[in-house]
């Protein structure tokens, strides 16, 4: 099936705005996701490192915070003349220490058997304090360590002693109460975001919290269940982490180790807010390549249209030249190939259009020589009649007594030979020098039904029944009506004249697609086609012989008693020049169909 070149034009637009959005938007999606790939990846990576190096930070500054603390204790402990100072001098110096450094809560010296010699608080001479880890190792000569606890107050707390050594004796120690609010501060100081915790465990005692930025989870005695976390941590390695808590939500955790107090210190938040800004710069990353394909596309648009447009004017144009209007100049657009590629065709049409007037003339020429030869051999029987008519009336002139009805007789032979030799040269003159066409939009099958409405008496009475078959009713066509029903007329006749014992007369009216290589002269090769309205006239007649079929329009052929052969030849002229063709199909002994097929515009 033919292919409709308006639908063509349509699919060379798509087809080009397809490859040019394709061109465009193909690397910016390429080049989209290799910068949300590394943004994303540099991003999650510069979070990482982060909080890693926050961890590290927060590791360094407790060491930092309690390596003081401890230092402050040992170069106090290790001053010569502190065993040899009256308590009262003692009091003085420790009670200076708790004001000078607030880590301190509460010093106080006590001897080897774990009595408080002196004490910042009152009321605890002689009472013995420590743990049962405390005098052991104060006896070997080795600082001391307490597990955090929770004071009366809730807050963390731990204690340290330092030994005092006189004369390389171990004769006491320096204790102290050392407050860790200033850890829990650095641990506050280090959540991240609206979500992330901040916190140090003990990895020695299952991760329990030692400080949190959830107090609860101290108060609660909570514990920290990343088992690869802890045991990296035990091990001394820093990293960082991608897991699922208890509660199912990916965190991010970033962990360092605090080695002087064996803890561990981790500074986690949910994915979800560590990279919800590569997420969102993934987002803008997609927002800019949607919007840059999305102007590429109107560009793209734009740019297609100014190629397709000189196309299409240029396929109108040739479609308008192709059903015979030669007349017709394509308008050049710019200056490219397509521009001249118009220009060269306007070219062939001019030149087309001269040798169709010269062929036409040459047609007419030969044409009207075989008229003029047909025309003085019709001629001759009518003027030879005229002649013998007349010398009749002559002679009956000449007789003493006229006989008035001979006379009678032989005019109205003169009047009828005129009469036909009239005929002869006014259908001579309309084919010599036809009238120019009136062309209107008409609508066909009204055109048919006049027709009809007109003729149906005589088909009844010829015993023909007129059926309509209308499958297009509302075609509209550019026609001088009245010459083109006459065409219609001399085909009604000549079909009803081939039923004489009666039959059935259809009438036909679509729309078809002709192929260029239905057309006459073209070849399979050429592109395109014709739109025509295609109306028929079938009827059951005695049929047509293959030898008849080929002469029917020729002037002045005929196969009855009576006609003079000229209506289908005037027939086929008037469709011609309306730019139509008349086809006609017929067997002998079933019927004849003509088909009048008339150029529609696209």
């Amino acid at each position: 099936m033919p292919l409709d070149s308006i639908k063509i034009r349509y699919r060379l637009f798509t087809r080009l705005l397809i490859s040019h959005i394709l061109l465009v938007s193909i690397p910016l999606l390429i080049t989209g996701r290799v910068l949300t790939n590394t943004a994303q990846t540099a991003i999650e990576q510069t979070i990482l490192q982060r909080n890693l190096e926050f961890a590290r930070r927060s590791a360094g500054t407790i060491t930092a915070t309690l390596g003081k603390a401890r230092e402050i204790l040992r170069f106090t402990a290790q001053i010569p003349d502190l065993t040899r100072m009256g308590r009262m001098g003692q009091d003085l110096m420790i009670n200076n220490m708790v004001a000078q450094f607030a880590i301190f809560k509460r010093l106080s010296i006590i001897d080897r058997d774990g009595n408080v010699i002196s004490s910042t608080a009152f009321g605890n001479l002689g009472i013995a304090v420590g743990s049962n880890g405390l005098l052991p190792a104060i006896l070997q000569n080795q600082p001391y360590n307490s597990e955090v606890y929770l004071s009366p107050e809730k807050l963390p707390t731990m204690e340290i002693a330092e030994p005092i050594v006189f004369r390389d004796e171990v004769i006491g120690a320096l204790w102290g109460e050392v407050d860790l609010k200033a850890i829990w501060d650095v641990v506050d100081s280090n959540a991240i975001g609206e979500s992330g915790e901040a916190f140090i465990f003990n990895p020695t005692k299952e991760g329990q919290f030692i400080a949190h930025s959830n107090r609860r989870m101290v108060l609660e005695h909570g514990q920290f269940e990343e088992y690869d976390i802890i045991d990296s941590v035990a091990a001394g390695r820093n990293n960082h982490k991608i897991y699922r808590n208890r509660d199912g939500v990916e965190m991010i955790a970033a962990y360092a180790p605090i080695p002087q107090e064996q803890w561990g210190t981790v500074i986690q938040q949910p994915t979800s807010e560590a990279f919800a800004p590569a997420k969102k710069m993934q987002w803008q990353i997609f927002l800019l390549v949607f919007v840059s394909v999305f102007i590429a596309a109107l560009i793209a648009a734009m740019y297609t249209r100014q190629i397709v447009q000189p196309v299409n004017s240029l396929v109108s144009g040739i479609e308008r030249i192709a059903t015979g209007d030669l007349r017709h100049r394509i308008k050049p657009m710019g200056h490219d190939e397509i521009s001249r590629l118009a220009k060269n065709i306007n070219m062939m049409a001019s030149r087309l259009y001269e040798f169709q007037r010269q062929l036409k003339r040459s047609e007419r020429l030969e044409t009207l020589n075989k008229l003029a030869s047909v025309l003085s051999h019709e001629i001759r029987n009518p003027l030879n009649s005229m002649v013998i008519n007349m010398q009749l009336m002559r002679r009956e002139f000449r007789k003493p007594q006229l006989d008035t009805g001979k006379l009678e007789h032989y005019h109205q032979i003169l009047n009828s030979e005129i009469g036909r030799v009239e005929s002869l040269m006014s259908n001579f003159l309309l084919i010599a020098k036809p009238p120019k066409l009136e062309k209107t939009p008409q609508r066909l099958s009204a055109l048919l039904d006049d027709l009809i409405k007109a003729e149906l008496p005589n088909a009844l009475t010829r015993g023909i029944r007129v059926e309509r078959n209308y499958k297009r009713p509302g075609l509209v066509v550019e026609v001088d009506s009245q010459k083109l029903y006459q065409v219609f007329l001399n085909i009604f006749l000549n079909a009803m004249q081939a039923m004489p014992g009666g039959g059935r007369l259809l009438l036909g009216l679509d729309k078809v697609e002709s192929t260029a290589s239905d057309e006459e002269g073209s070849t399979p090769e050429d592109a395109g086609g014709t739109v025509y309205a295609a109306v028929s006239f079938q009827d059951t007649g005695k049929g047509i012989s293959g030898n008849e079929l080929s002469k029917i329009f020729d002037f002045y052929y005929t196969t009855k008693d009576q006609g003079t052969g000229i209506g289908l030849s005037f027939a086929q002229q008037i469709v011609e020049e309306h730019g139509g063709r008349i086809q006609v199909k017929s067997e002998i002994d079933k019927g004849t169909e003509f088909t009048v097929l008339l150029p529609m515009q696209k």
